[in-house]
């Protein structure tokens, strides 16, 4: 197949790591205007993976957590009606104790509550209670230089084409470790400023409805990711 030929069959674009204010607060715009900038990107689909830490819950309960935490995705979702867009929830997630990140797809507003109850464990807490056939669990960005290692079997794969400008994500080293582990793979821009968006986005054929979609579409590891044009084919 040729380039016109890859990207013709592979058509939907799906942003799978995007951050919105006030739930991030590293972000830089609010989920109405992070999905009006995506609208002009040619995504069909935009991820909404806010973080979600112990630090969260100062202040609050955990049912004030989940009502605060999904209030940005349902703004988000509200407003992709008037583009036409998908609107799909994910999570990433950092436990106590550790600067690491997870995220989290093939799930919906309504888990949110229950993994709040695991922010003060750990991965392999999480990973052993939480996972089911229709989620997956991947260690976002896992070498950038303040990450620590992940346990084998903690995790169905990492994030390896992550494109945030401001952090080194080491793709090169992180694409190695995928292939030696046999490890499902994932990219996104983990986007939060201006002119930083859809700079990693995931490929498929079928359109991606929801975060369900996307945990099959990776487990199914039938995608491509498409970096500023520079296609990247993760299976050969």
């Amino acid at each position: 197949m040729n380039f016109s030929q890859i990207t013709e069959s592979y058509k939907y674009r799906t942003e799978l790591h995007a951050h919105s204010r006030p739930v991030s607060k590293c972000g830089k715009f609010s989920p109405e205007e992070v999905v009006e900038i995506y609208s002009a990107e040619n995504c069909q689909t935009l991820t909404l993976t806010n973080h979600l830490t112990p630090k969260h819950m100062q202040d609050r309960t955990e049912d004030e957590l989940a009502k605060f935490y999904v209030d940005d995705y349902y703004k988000a979702k509200e407003a992709a009606k008037k583009y036409g867009m998908n609107l799909a929830f994910g999570v990433e997630i950092r436990f106590i104790n550790t600067v690491n990140d997870y995220l989290v797809y093939g799930v919906c507003p309504e888990d949110v509550k229950h993994i709040i109850e695991y922010l003060n464990t750990d991965i392999k807490t999480f990973y052993r209670d939480f996972k089911n056939d229709k989620n997956v669990i991947l260690h976002a960005h896992p070498f950038r230089p303040d990450m620590e290692p992940t346990p084998i079997g903690s995790v169905d794969g990492i994030e390896t084409f992550n494109t945030h400008p401001g952090h080194n994500s080491q793709i090169g080293v992180a694409t190695r470790f995928a292939k030696q582990h046999g490890f499902i793979v994932s990219g996104g821009s983990d986007f939060h400023e201006a002119g930083r968006q859809a700079t990693c986005l995931m490929r498929t054929k079928k359109p991606m409805l929801d975060s369900y979609d996307i945990a099959e579409a990776l487990k199914s590891r039938d995608v491509i990711f498409d970096m500023n044009g520079h296609i990247v084919i993760p299976y050969l």
